[in-house]
Formats: C-alpha cells, sequence, structure tokens
C-alpha cells in the first residue's frame, strides 16, 4: 500500500514537471480577417499610409543584432511601400494595436533563413534585428511560400541581402524542475 502511493505521487510528481507556468499567446488569440483587414487597419493604425501591397498573420521575434533570441509575439503584417506595419490584437479594445513599424529605407541588410519547410524573414536596423515569419491565415502552420514573397518584395526595395547566421528564436520557457529523491527504509 505505502509503496502505491509512492509510486503515485512520484507519478504525479513527474507529470506536473513537465507543466510551464508561461502560457504563451494561444495563435486563435489574434484576429484576423483577410477580407476585412486592410479596411480595418487603416481605421485602427492611423500612421499607416498608402496602398496596402501585402498583409497576413505572422509571428515575430525582436532582438538586438547578433542576437539569436528574442521576445515572441503572435502577430498581423501589413507591407506598404514604405515600410512594414506589424500588429497585435487587443481583445479590450476590439482593435489593432501596433508592436513595431520598420520603415524600409532604415533596413540595414534582410535575409532569408530555410530551416526545413521553415522560413524566417531577417530584417537588420541600426538597433534592432526583426525575425518574421508569415503564416496560413488560421495560424496553424508557417507559409514558407508568402515569407518568400515578403522576403522579395523587401528586397526588390534595394535592401541589401545578406547570408542568415541562423534561426532567431524565441527564449525558451521556464518550467519547474522538480527531482524526487526516494530514500527505502
Amino acid at each position: 500500500m505505502r509503496s502505491s502511493c509512492l509510486w503515485f505521487l512520484l507519478g504525479l510528481t513527474v507529470m506536473l514537471s513537465a507543466c510551464s507556468t508561461i502560457t504563451p499567446y494561444n495563435k486563435a488569440t489574434v484576429y484576423y480577417d483577410r477580407s476585412q483587414f486592410s479596411s480595418q487597419i487603416v481605421k485602427d493604425d492611423p500612421g499607416l499610409t498608402g496602398p496596402i501591397l501585402q498583409h497576413g498573420r505572422c509571428s515575430l521575434i525582436v532582438s538586438t543584432p547578433g542576437s539569436n533570441t528574442g521576445a515572441y509575439y503572435f502577430c498581423t503584417y501589413a507591407l506598404t511601400a514604405n515600410g512594414i506595419y506589424i500588429q497585435g490584437w487587443d481583445v479590450k479594445a476590439l482593435k489593432y494595436v501596433e508592436i513595431l513599424h520598420v520603415d524600409i529605407s532604415a533596413i540595414k541588410k534582410v535575409a532569408l533563413h530555410t530551416f526545413f519547410r521553415t522560413k524566417q524573414l531577417q530584417l537588420t536596423e541600426e538597433r534592432r534585428q526583426v525575425a518574421l515569419s508569415v503564416t496560413t491565415d488560421g495560424g496553424e502552420f508557417i507559409d514558407a511560400s508568402a515569407t518568400e514573397s515578403l522576403f522579395e518584395a523587401i528586397k526588390n526595395k534595394g535592401v541589401p541581402v545578406v547570408k542568415s547566421e541562423g534561426l532567431i528564436k524565441a527564449p525558451v520557457s521556464v518550467s519547474p524542475m522538480i527531482i524526487p529523491i526516494v530514500i527505502k527504509r
């Protein structure tokens, strides 16, 4: 009886030790309706000027140049002739809020990193590095062809293309580590 309780507690401890206390945004929490997006974003972000050339859902990592980790966001993006506007969804205000804006003229270099089926657009400014992967409209998968299309659109603006130095990742989430010590009597 005593050993079965001990095994039960040990099993429960092992199962719970894998749980993370940090819950990231779910991709479904970023609202995106392709047909309504262009008209909605112009109302929500008055700084967005000019016609929208491309738009979609994305995952974003913002870091400093030379770093391979940074802050992670689920987002939407809008590409205009002058820049990329990246927004998150404010569920309380029911509108898009700007995460960041990147002027095409401020981009020092652009790279496209490919890792199996994953493609990541990497934009480097003087003090900021942005890694963007376009996702499908449902937010389930990375859309490699749309990411490559965004890369081509920025490259065609005259931004210098460099070789990627590797995948930029979000930091590993912290999870509690519990190592039980069982001492037999």
